[in-house]
């Protein structure tokens, strides 16, 4: 057992080792770091990590082979995240998505990438609920994107012009933000799912509205206001609603405090310049099968 203790620190030595190494090299050359020399310098750190790490690849390993087993009990599944601020953008798009088995989407199956806490719920037509949300309408700008300096400057020189998301080049980064790392997606599945269970069968409207902070997509952002309506509707089937729609979304926020000194002050300074509009919108298919009965749900309002 001391010798496997031994031989198990050795190698923990010799990837740290090893990533330190890789991880300086890359940065010399491009300034940066990858993730996986990040993530490996982690998980190297001490012998503590190292074990973890270890127990993790390994559950991961056991995981995979249930994956790629002929035991399965569904040829399809919903991906389920843990719906917190870990999840990685690409998996939280996959929340509540149908996947097959033979299939697997461009993350791979849950539980297979490096750190992933996601989970297959094995999916059965008309007993199993999900909730998808899907883009569709482009977020991909054409511009070069705005630095702070670019807001800055086009509040002094722009004559108080308004502009988009789209045209300064932040479109993606606003939309998935709010779809995500704020949750609205998982939220707007309960608050329709509920909307759907007051109104029954037939057309379904329902509005929303809400203030965020995009300052992590660029510090000149900070407080926006979100407007958003879902047009669509809801048809029975056995102990289900089927909810089908759009939402659209609708940004709105306006540049007037190039020194963001309101923060600090608690009023505005009138320090020259022009204030001007910021504005964007997308649109977002909405696909869910819920149960009528909210207490059999998981897609229901928390309040």
């Amino acid at each position: 057992m001391k010798t496997s203790f031994k031989k198990i620190e050795k190698n923990r030595l010799r990837i740290k080792e090893l990533s330190h190494k890789q991880a300086f090299q890359y940065y010399i050359r491009h300034g940066d770091v990858p993730s996986l020399w990040r993530e490996m310098l982690d998980a190297s750190s001490t012998a503590e990590e190292f074990f973890k790490c270890l127990a993790r690849f390994g559950q991961a390993l056991s995981y995979k082979f249930i994956i790629d087993s002929d035991k399965r009990d569904t040829t399809h599944y919903v991906w389920r995240t843990q719906h917190d601020g870990r999840v990685r953008n690409a998996h939280a798009a996959n929340d509540g998505k149908i996947f097959s088995w033979s299939e697997p989407p461009a993350t791979g199956h849950p539980g297979e990438a490096y750190n992933c806490r996601c989970k297959a719920e094995p999916y059965v037509a008309g007993a199993t609920e999900f909730a998808t949300h899907s883009f569709s309408s482009g977020l991909a700008a054409s511009y070069d994107r705005w630095s702070d300096w670019d807001f800055v400057h086009h509040y002094y020189y722009g004559e108080g012009r308004p502009v988009t998301l789209l045209e300064i080049g932040h479109l993606r980064e606003v939309a998935e933000q709010y779809a995500y790392q704020e949750g609205v997606f998982r939220r707007l599945s309960d608050q329709i799912a509920d909307a759907a269970r007051d109104a029954g069968v037939g057309p379904l409207w329902y509005n929303f509205s809400g203030v965020y902070d995009f300052g992590s997509v660029q510090f000149s952002h900070g407080d926006s206001t979100v407007d958003g309506s879902f047009r669509g509707g809801v048809e029975a089937r056995g102990d289900m609603l089927l909810i089908k729609g759009e939402n659209r979304f609708i940004f709105q926020d306006v540049f007037k405090d190039p020194l963001d000194m309101d923060r600090f002050v608690g009023e505005e300074m009138e320090v020259g310049g022009t204030p001007y509009e910021i504005s964007g919108d997308w649109t977002v298919d909405f696909d869910a099968e819920v149960f009528m009965d909210k207490s059999s749900s998981r897609y229901f309002s928390k309040g």
